[in-house]
């Protein structure tokens, strides 16, 4: 008899997992992870952790690029780190591809989340928004569902 192999929880080869993991890094750290929309006279702008992009210009024809500017919007993309390592142990078996789905999920979420009461709550008489509104783009999500896909595909 053949004993049927549930794979969804093995360990990845260390060659695909090393694979798995640039890409994650990568996804994490300079894919955007959301649109930073500003109510009042402030720029709009893409935001990702390594950079942010804002809609008006430094000079005639370059666009304003800033490097390393995430710490002012830690708690936006905080829970990035965790999604990072569920993938960590997502590779090594440790965790179910529903988790990584789940993790992924959440880590959307929390940015409509903390964006409701920036919604709610401008400054009497500007209309400035004390917290940014970020608008998430859900990369890290859809890499979440393709990898669990994969996890689940491998049974």
């Amino acid at each position: 008899m053949i004993e049927s192999l549930d794979l969804s929880n093995s360990e990845l080869p260390p060659r695909i997992r090393r694979i798995v993991m640039i890409i994650t890094i990568i996804i994490v750290f300079v894919f955007p992870y959301g649109i930073h929309i500003d109510l009042g006279v402030g720029p709009s702008g893409v935001m990702a952790i390594l950079w942010e992009y804002r809609e008006f210009q430094v000079a005639a024809g370059l666009p304003d690029i800033l490097f390393l500017t995430a710490l002012e919007y830690f708690i936006y993309y905080l829970y990035r780190f965790v999604v990072l390592r569920v993938i960590w142990k997502y590779t090594l078996g440790k965790e179910k591809p529903k988790r990584v789905i789940y993790h992924g999920l959440t880590c959307e979420l929390i940015l409509i989340l903390i964006d409701i009461p920036a919604v709610l709550f401008c400054e009497p008489g500007t209309g400035h928004n004390y917290i940014p509104i970020m608008i998430p783009i859900p990369f890290l999500l859809i890499y979440s569902v393709l990898l669990a896909y994969h996890g689940h595909y491998r049974k």
